[in-house]
């Protein structure tokens, strides 16, 4: 783990004010405690903050609220990027019956991640798989965290339907594919929380 990543987190914003006050001082030790939280899609969307009032939080909630804490301490260059992968069992353990059972090997997926100096960081804590989702990479887009939600939805969407007309199916059947890879890994990962990644780890919404 870089020790650029290791810096304090001085009281710059309300984000920053709101972490502190949760007992984090550090910004690494923040990210290992987002790392350690279960997988799943917190209620409130909007707030960034949602993933530790509610103690759980996908790639995007989870370094949205990560980018946003060192862009408030003056750290911009932490990027916050959205990676366009070919999601597989290989690469993301847990979706694989569900793609074997509709007959395809994967499908594009979309996930969140930190950037520094080129080297990529990931706090999502699902279990890795036999490939890094980072060797299996379409695409990269660096976001803004205040956009992430609309930015990611269009990126992710201009994909899926690329992919749906390769493969013979409408958009919303393979939107319905998608989602259901989705459920299948919150169930496979919501209880088991793993511990900081940084490098090859799961995905999604």
């Amino acid at each position: 783990m870089s020790s650029e990543l290791d810096f304090e987190l001085s009281k710059h914003g309300p984000l920053v004010e709101e972490v502190r006050r949760r007992g984090f001082d550090r910004f690494l030790a923040l990210a290992k405690h987002v790392s350690q939280l279960p997988y799943g899609r917190p209620s409130n969307c909007e707030d960034f903050l949602a993933i530790l009032k509610e103690r759980r939080g996908t790639c995007s909630f989870k370094h949205r609220l990560l980018a946003a804490v060192a862009h408030e301490c003056g750290n911009s260059n932490v990027e916050l990027v959205v990676g366009l992968y070919a999601m597989s069992e290989q690469n993301t353990p847990g979706v694989g019956v569900t793609l074997n059972r509709a007959g395809f090997d994967s499908i594009p997926e979309a996930h969140c991640y930190l950037r520094l100096a080129k080297q990529r960081y990931d706090f999502t804590g699902l279990s890795s798989g036999s490939t890094s989702p980072f060797s299996a990479l379409l695409s990269e887009h660096v976001i803004c965290p205040k956009r992430l939600t609309e930015k990611k939805k269009t990126l992710h969407h201009q994909a899926v339907a690329s992919w749906a007309k390769q493969s013979g199916l409408s958009f919303d059947d393979a939107w319905a594919l998608r989602e259901a890879c989705i459920q299948a890994l919150a169930s496979n990962n919501a209880l088991k929380p793993t511990g900081t990644s940084a490098g090859a780890s799961g995905p999604a919404a």
